[in-house]
């Protein structure tokens, strides 16, 4: 030992650790170069051809990737086309954020959150922006964009469902709504809220998403 430090064939531990830490971010850029050589291929295909007429063997031949390692990075090629993600939703970290953004509305906390889930979207890239150009133009791919980018929504009515019974004073229909009602039409709203709000943004990328509070402004405006 030197230093304290196992050394063999000359080189320490610290040199190896290294090395390894090299080695997996070399691995993460080939992982990254992979997924978005298949997303261009995608996207540049359903631009000359049309979504109905691109397949998942024909984004492959024009990424250089097997179908096999296609279904490693994407479960569809929806999701290679439109970037719909996987979410792994933790309900603790969901109901610490109710908590912190209290006292509010379980209407405003929701949609501020999927908001902020919308924030967290790739908006920068130039494959973002070739997407976005993509789904402003066709209204079926804007349609399939805004429908799968919360896949999360299932689960999330769960957790708003068991936030109201272990907060009631936050119900406001309790005299005619079961918890779960409840928090299936709250989350259904703010669902739809932040819809709006992602199509604005994917529609004028410059024009920033807006904030909970200008979403509800709107809603008001409309609903009274």
């Amino acid at each position: 030992r030197a230093n304290g430090t196992a050394n063999r064939g000359g080189r320490t531990m610290e040199q190896r650790q290294a090395d390894g830490g090299q080695s997996m971010g070399l691995r993460e850029r080939k992982r990254r170069a992979t997924r978005d050589a298949i997303e261009r291929a995608a996207i540049a295909l359903v631009s000359e051809r049309g979504y109905d007429n691109v397949t998942v063997a024909q984004i492959c031949e024009a990424s250089s990737v097997s179908q096999g390692t296609f279904f490693n990075y994407f479960r569809t090629k929806d999701a290679a086309i439109v970037g719909i993600g996987e979410y792994d939703l933790d309900a603790d970290s969901v109901r610490a954020a109710f908590d912190r953004l209290m006292p509010c509305s379980m209407l405003h906390a929701t949609l501020t959150l999927f908001l902020e889930v919308a924030g967290s979207f790739d908006w920068e890239s130039d494959i973002a922006a070739q997407r976005i150009a993509l789904v402003s133009e066709t209204p079926s791919l804007m349609q399939l964009f805004l429908d799968n980018a919360f896949g999360f929504v299932s689960d999330f009515r769960n957790i708003v469902e068991a936030y109201f019974e272990a907060n009631p004073s936050l119900r406001t229909c309790s005299d005619v709504l079961s918890s779960a009602e409840e928090s299936y039409i709250v989350v259904s709203e703010a669902l739809e809220a932040a819809k709006f709000a992602l199509y604005r943004v994917a529609d004028d990328p410059a024009s920033g998403l807006p904030s909970a509070d200008e979403v509800e402004a709107v809603i008001r405006r409309i609903v009274g």
